[in-house]
């Protein structure tokens, strides 16, 4: 059995303006510390920096991450890791993201002894990622759309960018491109994305 307490501290700050479907111009930020105290002894820190950039009617969005979990017991295997393929994180990484067909055999690098290297670099005691959007307002009242309408639900489409990395105290990010690669390497991702304000 677990007996764990813990508190949290945080300063944030935001004065983003909002549009139909997301923030269209501002900053935000939250800078967190959660220790945990117990049976197990850690402490959470979370790092969390929005920009969001107004070129009317368009915006462009980037946002830098760290979440660690730092202490003596940081990565006791009765806490589980952080999974940077949490689509608030990385998008397209999910748990069923990869098939054996995926996977690289691993003899050595950081990740020797893993069954799926693709999948192990997910998971860490520690991860950082950026996000970037360019986001289009396709429907919205003037100035906030590019077809100036209300009889249609506000909609955005948004092309996007997703880096990131994981990693461990005794397993260091390697800094190279390698999706078949058996280090930490960093993983990216790309797309297009849509929000739809239905009400």
């Amino acid at each position: 059995p677990l007996s764990l307490s813990h508190a949290t501290v945080a300063f944030v700050g935001d004065d983003a303006t909002m549009g139909y479907t997301s923030p269209i111009a501002g900053t935000r930020f939250r800078f967190e510390a959660t220790p945990t105290f117990g049976t197990l002894n850690f402490q959470n820190y979370l790092v969390d920096y929005r920009k969001y950039l107004y070129m009317k009617p368009f915006t462009f969005s980037v946002r830098g991450l760290h979440i660690g979990r730092y202490g003596r017991d940081a990565e006791n295997e009765r806490i589980g890791s952080i999974f940077l393929g949490d689509p608030s994180l990385i998008r397209g990484y999910g748990f069923d993201t990869f098939g054996p067909q995926d996977c690289t055999p691993t003899t050595g690098g950081s990740l020797g002894g893993s069954t799926c290297a693709e999948f192990d670099r997910l998971l860490g005691s520690k991860i950082a990622t950026v996000n970037m959007e360019f986001r289009i307002p396709l429907f919205g009242a003037r100035g906030l759309g590019l077809i100036n309408t209300m009889a249609l639900p506000p909609l955005e489409i948004a092309p996007f960018i997703d880096a990131g990395v994981a990693w461990t105290s005794t397993s260091s990010p390697v800094w190279e491109f390698s999706g078949n690669s058996t280090e930490r390497t960093p993983v990216f991702s790309g797309g297009v994305a849509s929000r739809l304000n239905a009400f």
